[in-house]
């Protein structure tokens, strides 16, 4: 609508599998064949390692904070042995991938990353791989997003009372704005229009006012006179709030009454006479609305805890042994995530230092939580956004087609033709 501010379309969520999966084709590892780790009957070898390595080492390219090469690789050990857990759990349970799925993962990254066929098998080649290894790669990632979904739904439980428990304290969150459903008639003339052609359209707005004040309908002559997209619909924009709006016509619109209709308001996009059809005022929103949210919120909340006990779990019962660097360590260094080789005086600063890198990871997974149970209601905001954009797309049309007509470089009958195939599409 014409006299909405611009708005940008949120950013599009990337999938949680795919940058892990391609980002490996970037990886310079080396053919390096020692065992470096044993997880139960499974072995994790250097050449492994030192390729997760580089795709964290990537990330910090640029970062504010440096990580050293030891820190990075035990880094790089820690999420291969939670992952190959969660393959050895995820397959004890029976989880099956089908080869459909792998195949359309597969195509899903060539497109993505512009890869002609024959491609991804030559970048994989490059890198001494073969597709059907690449292929099982996905696989397992697909095998650790299923068990992991499987076992953080069965363990977070978000019960009722908590619901409410809540809402009652969060009542400030549940809080929706005003808003009004009005319309409009416009008449446009742009800030840079010819002097005479600002007077002829206010002349214009003054006639069309003046006959609404005599009992004309209000409606009849949007349809009639208006030059928004809205005319269709007798000027009817809907419900609008606060800050989406240009300032001149957001203060009059929500400083009249339902039934009210205003003077003449000039903005950057021309005269607008304006009728406001119902208010509806601020208002907390009930428990019955926002339930499904909180629900949402609680459940993330609780997630970040649920996973890290359930690898704990995994972990505590599971035999692993790392033989990486000078000094072996088996389960209780693995569980406490700690890798506690270095045996000296730092001791407990060292200890401090990590436990703050296992934070950040724990925030990280957090993020990826909330980015999948987000999504929903991403796309749904994203849907809402390209609708604005397809109405400000028409209204561009519809100012190039009276430019053409003012410039006298198509007829008035074109453009009245041109304007109707506009209108139509709405």
């Amino acid at each position: 609508m014409i006299f909405l501010k611009k708005s940008t379309k949120a950013g599009f969520i990337l999938s949680l599998l795919l940058p892990l999966v391609f980002g490996l084709l970037s990886a310079h590892a080396r053919v390096l064949d020692k065992v470096a780790a044993k997880v139960n009957s499974e072995i994790i070898t250097l050449s492994a390692i030192e390729e997760r390595a580089e795709l964290l080492r990537q990330k910090y390219v640029g970062a504010p904070i440096s990580i050293s090469e030891q820190d990075l690789l035990k880094d790089a050990l820690n999420m291969i042995i939670e992952e190959r857990l969660q393959i050895q759990e995820g397959k004890k349970y029976g989880f099956i991938v089908d080869e459909y799925a792998i195949d359309a993962a597969v195509e899903d990254i060539k497109k993505k990353n512009n890869l002609a066929d024959g491609q991804l098998q030559e970048m994989l080649k490059r890198e001494g791989r073969t597709l059907e290894s690449y292929k099982n790669h996905i696989r397992d990632q697909i095998l650790v997003s299923k068990i992991t979904q499987f076992e953080i739904g069965n363990r977070v439980k978000v019960s009722e009372k908590s619901i409410i428990k809540y809402y009652k304290k969060n009542q400030k969150e549940f809080w929706e704005e005003g808003k009004v459903r009005t319309r409009h008639i416009l008449f446009i003339s742009e800030r840079g229009s010819s002097e005479n052609r600002r007077r002829a359209k206010l002349r214009q707005a003054k006639k069309v006012l003046s006959e609404i004040r005599k009992g004309s309908d209000f409606s009849k002559l949007a349809i009639k006179y208006s030059e928004d997209v809205s005319a269709s619909s007798g000027g009817d924009v809907g419900f609008v709030k606060r800050g989406k709006m240009v300032r001149e016509f957001e203060e009059v619109v929500f400083s009249l009454k339902p039934g009210q209709i205003s003077d003449i308001v000039e903005t950057e996009y021309g005269y607008h006479i304006i009728k406001v059809d119902e208010v509806l005022p601020g208002k907390t929103l009930t428990l019955k609305d926002v339930k499904n949210r909180i629900h949402k919120i609680l459940s993330m909340q609780k997630q970040k805890q649920v996973y890290d006990d359930w690898i704990n779990e995994l972990k505590k019962s599971a035999f692993i042994e790392v033989t990486l660097f000078d000094e072996p360590a088996k389960n209780k260094s693995m569980v406490s995530r700690d890798f506690e080789i270095e045996k000296t005086n730092g001791k407990d600063k060292r200890k401090k230092k990590l436990r703050s890198k296992n934070h950040s990871r724990q925030q990280a997974l957090q993020k990826k939580w909330e980015a999948m149970y987000k999504s929903v209601e991403k796309s749904k905001e994203n849907s809402k956004q390209d609708e604005d954009s397809e109405f400000g797309s028409l209204e561009q049309k519809l100012k190039h087609i009276k430019q053409l007509r003012d410039q006298n470089k198509i007829s008035e009958q074109e453009y009245q033709k041109r304007k109707e195939k506009l209108l139509n599409r709405l």
